[in-house]
């Protein structure tokens, strides 16, 4: 087990995470490579009546996975993955990124229900629920969650599994989108194996500017339409996300994007049949062209790194869900060609500021008026960029019952927002963070709830989980009665 420590070589990077506006100094940073490294962990804090935190890939987009002062267990050396066929089921380590997951997977012939962001880590994404560009399915990240090996609170390593009794599918039901770090240290997961049956998928692409969208009704036709028919189409196979953007600097106002399960023909029709009568983009053809990837089984185990590397982004990533700061490009080591900030999920750390809630069931015209006129009205920060993701739910998603902590089930529309900024401009963290806070109090008639991946520290704790809440407190107290897995949103034993 390496161990990091302020004065050690590599200690400022080391103690980065994705979220440059927090700059912490844990006591020392354990890069653990099993279970009972995290064990040793716990107990040395125990001892030395220190508290830790948990870091899988560094994604929590308040900070929470570090602190001043803290042990800081690192679980990105635990990353292996275990498919068992004969079982169907894979164990995948916390700390394996999603780009690693999807081809390794995808090479045996399997899918994962993951994230839209290679760089994201499984640990804290399954704990919080985890939407990606094949939820509507598969079902959400957690659904396919059936055990866990975990260290508890006071250091003692158990392996949980869905058939273990009344304790064990309580601590299941809880790591279902209960949030991460609150029950224990998760070392591995277990999930269902989801057979790639289609053996092609088609990634779709569409853009509006404001020459497309001429006035405030083909703007607020265009959210309604989406809002209203894409969640509830029959055909799952398609997942998509629409963006929503003060400004741009390719001059996009609307994208909707996403990924099909199919041919791009079927991709194509199931898009003309969702868009019929809207604004037409400004793409040069139209119903829109996707682009259809094939299966790559013969990038096997022992493929070229590079290629491997590669396919994991493009398999992991969805095509314009998160571009990140506007016209920045910082420069790597030297010798190499800067690297663009066009995206945030390249593993360097971006100053921003997220929120989120979920549309109620009634999301009418008046609401959608009340999300473009904040969107039309906004005055762009320069240097930054502000939008709004809306998050295709149901299919699946609606379909898994009350067998997670995830309390929106009902839901068929998830609202983020967000607003991304040069990591070395602090200057803009006032008006970013007052703007995200804003477009949220003004959309708070409409929305209700929040999702932790989604974690926004100025929302009350019982809003991310609802009616879900006091069970996780029961699984909590009896998992860690003492509260010591304590952070500053975590759920209480009491």
């Amino acid at each position: 087990m390496k161990v990091v420590g302020p004065g050690d070589p590599g200690y400022d990077k080391d103690r980065q995470i994705s979220n440059a506006r927090f700059d912490y100094r844990p006591l020392a940073i354990y890069y653990c490579e099993n279970a009972e490294d995290v064990a040793t962990v716990i107990r040395k804090a125990h001892e030395s009546k220190k508290t830790v935190r948990i870091r899988s890939g560094g994604h929590q987009h308040e900070g929470m996975c570090t602190a001043d002062g803290v042990l800081l267990i690192d679980l990105s050396s635990i990353n292996s993955i275990d498919c068992r066929v004969r079982e169907g089921l894979v164990w995948i380590g916390a700390g394996a990124p999603l780009s690693k997951v999807y081809v390794d997977l995808w090479n045996q012939g399997y899918l994962f229900s993951g994230g839209g962001c290679g760089d994201v880590h499984v640990g804290g994404l399954t704990q919080g629920g985890g939407w990606g560009p094949v939820a509507r399915q598969f079902g959400l990240t957690c659904d396919s969650l059936v055990g866990v090996e975990m260290v508890t609170a006071n250091g003692a390593v158990v392996t949980i599994s869905q058939d273990g009794g009344e304790e064990a599918s309580g601590l299941l039901w809880a790591l279902r989108g209960g949030g991460g770090g609150n029950f224990g240290v998760v070392t591995k997961f277990c999930f269902r194996l989801l057979p790639w049956v289609h053996a092609v998928y088609t990634d779709v692409i569409i853009k509006w500017g404001d020459e497309d969208l001429p006035n405030e009704d083909s703007l607020q036709q265009l959210v309604l339409n989406w809002i209203q028919l894409f969640p509830r189409d029959v055909d799952t196979s398609l997942t998509t996300f629409m963006r929503v953007g003060v400004v741009d600097p390719g001059g996009d106002r609307v994208v909707i994007g996403g990924r099909y399960l199919g041919a791009k023909t079927q991709a194509q029709d199931t898009m003309a049949r969702l868009l019929a009568g809207q604004p037409r983009p400004r793409s040069a053809d139209y119903p829109p062209s996707p682009t259809q990837h094939e299966t790559m089984m013969a990038t096997a185990e022992g493929s070229e790194p590079r290629l491997r590397e590669l396919l994991g982004r493009r398999l992991a990533t969805l095509p314009e869900y998160q571009p990140g700061p506007a016209l920045l490009q910082r420069a790597s080591a030297e010798g190499e060609p800067p690297v663009n900030l066009s995206e945030t999920c390249l593993g360097i750390p971006i100053r921003h500021k997220i929120s989120s809630g979920f549309a109620r069931q009634q999301f009418d015209l008046t609401a959608v008026r009340a999300l473009t006129s904040v969107i039309r009205n906004s005055r762009a920060v320069p240097g930054a960029r502000q939008y709004l993701s809306l998050h295709c739910l149901g299919g699946m998603i609606a379909n898994y019952g009350t067998g997670s902590a995830f309390a929106f089930r009902d839901r068929t529309v998830l609202l983020q927002y967000q607003a991304w900024w040069q990591p070395d401009a602090p200057q803009l963290d006032g008006p970013c963070i007052k703007w995200i806070e804003s477009f949220r109090q003004n959309m708070a008639p409409y929305t209700d709830g929040a999702f932790i991946n989604f974690v926004d520290r100025d929302i009350a704790l019982s809003e991310y989980y609802k009616g879900s809440m006091a069970q996780l407190i029961k699984v909590k107290r009896h998992w860690d009665p003492d509260d010591w897995l304590r952070f500053e949103m975590s759920i209480p034993s009491k």
